[in-house]
């Protein structure tokens, strides 16, 4: 049988192995909820970086679109570009 002092050092033993169980599994709780809170705030970013990149889509296709309207208008169509002389504003009734 065994005695008091092997059976306290056996009981010791397993209440340790029991709180490093336990502290591991904190530990390991945070570290997940801490990756958990990294990883939605990245999914956030990418969404935020997906919408300013399709705005900035946008607005190169609309450039290039206006781009090659003028140079058509331009070579094409025979029209100039207007200045302060060539600009015709009507007065209507106000």
């Amino acid at each position: 049988m065994l005695n008091i002092k092997s059976m306290g050092m056996i009981f010791f033993l397993l209440l340790f192995i029991f709180f490093l169980s336990s502290y591991q599994l904190v530990l390991q709780t945070y570290e997940y909820r801490s990756a958990f809170a990294e990883l939605e705030k990245l999914k956030i970013q990418k969404q935020e970086l997906s919408s300013k990149t399709n705005i900035l889509m946008e607005e190169v296709k609309f450039i290039s679109n206006q781009i090659s309207l003028r140079k058509y208008a331009t070579e094409s169509l025979g029209m100039i570009m207007p200045n302060d002389q060539r600009i015709y504003l009507p007065r209507g009734n106000r």
